[in-house]
This record gives structure tokens, C-alpha cells and sequence, in this order.
């Protein structure tokens, strides 16, 4: 088992306190800490209830950007979030927890393309099996955030990714197309990103 993780710092709970007035200004966050199987590693997840709108629930990580994400052979730091209607808030935030423990233990590099297959199925059900991760685009203020000098030796750029679900033929559309063609496709047909009921654009 590791050693308790150390309390978030003065500059990670301004961090926290942004990332909630982007995901529910008006709205109450609940923060936990969630342990993955084997106690090895630790997250710190907000989730913010009935946010953006009612029916919907908004949920950030906020201690992912600790663990290193190599892409390439540059360490991005990232925070993962995601907006879903209609369903449990338990089960919200467990899709986030199980995709960002699943990344840090694989490690598994997190950019705007990777896609976790099943991991929608697996938890929530719907029609839209995978989650794939985007830009900040539903949250622009999230793109970078100037995370300050009392962490990450010096400060360190944190980039929020947005976790959508997504089929198995937009998957496959992506891998031989690229994720802008895809994008491309979600703008046109106007997607609802937060249905994981929604019908394929393809």
C-alpha cells in the first residue's frame, strides 16, 4: 500500500474552486477521494449534481495532473471532465474514476483522441459504448490552466480533456480519419454529447 497521498495544496484548491464555477456557478460540488483496487493510487474527483442544467451531472478530476502522462516524449499534465443526463451521479463519476485510475495504472498517454473502449458499456449501459476524450471545447476555460509554484516544482500548465461517449463505427471513423474529421461530423450533426443514448452520427 503507498503512503497517504499529501492534502491538496493552497494552489490546488484554487485550481478546484475554478474548476467548479466553470462546471456549476450556480450549483453545490461534492469532493471525494476515491482508492484504486489495490490502494496504490489516489484520486480526488468533484462531482457538481444537477450542472449544468437540471437532469445533467458535471464531473472533474482534480489530483490527475500528479501523475505523469507521457505523449510522446512530452509530459502533458491533464484533468479529465465529463457531462452526462439521465444518469446516476454515482455512476457519472465512477465512469470518470475507473477511466482515469485505468489510464495512471496502464499508464495509458491521455490526448484529445485516445478513446477507453467499453468503458461506457461496461458502467452505464446506452448505446454509445466508448468513451473518447476531446478538448475543453464545452468548457474553454479549462483549454490551460496556470497551475502556481507550490506544486509541480515551479508551476505547471494543466489542460482539462472532455470525456464523450461515443459508437463503435464513430470509433472506427476516427482511427482511419482522424479525430477533426470526426469533430467535424459531431458540429454538423449537432450531437449531444451528454445523451449516451444518442444515435451515431455515421
Amino acid at each position: 500500500m503507498s503512503a497517504q497521498p499529501p492534502p491538496p495544496t493552497d494552489a490546488e484548491v484554487r485550481m478546484a474552486r475554478f474548476a467548479a464555477e466553470q462546471l456549476a456557478p450556480d450549483g453545490r460540488t461534492e469532493v471525494q477521494e476515491f482508492l484504486n483496487r489495490d490502494e496504490t493510487l489516489s484520486l480526488d474527483v468533484m462531482t457538481c449534481p444537477q450542472a449544468p442544467s437540471a437532469g445533467s451531472t458535471s464531473v472533474t478530476t482534480l489530483s490527475l495532473h500528479r501523475y505523469p502522462n507521457l505523449v510522446g516524449t512530452t509530459d502533458v499534465r491533464v484533468e479529465l471532465v465529463t457531462v452526462l443526463e439521465d444518469v446516476e451521479e454515482r455512476l457519472v463519476t465512477g465512469l470518470l474514476v475507473a477511466s482515469a485510475f485505468a489510464a495512471v495504472g496502464e499508464p495509458w498517454p491521455l490526448s484529445p483522441g485516445t478513446v477507453f473502449p467499453g468503458i461506457v458499456a461496461d458502467l452505464l449501459g446506452g448505446s454509445a459504448p466508448h468513451l473518447l476524450l476531446t478538448g475543453a471545447g464545452t468548457f474553454p476555460r479549462l483549454s490551460r490552466y496556470r497551475l502556481e509554484a507550490d506544486e509541480l516544482q515551479g508551476g505547471t500548465d494543466v489542460h482539462w480533456l472532455h470525456g464523450v461517449p461515443v459508437h463503435e463505427v464513430e470509433r472506427v471513423f476516427l482511427r482511419e480519419h482522424g479525430l477533426d474529421a470526426l469533430e467535424d461530423r459531431f458540429v454538423a450533426a449537432e450531437v449531444a454529447f451528454t445523451d449516451v443514448h444518442r444515435e451515431s452520427v455515421l
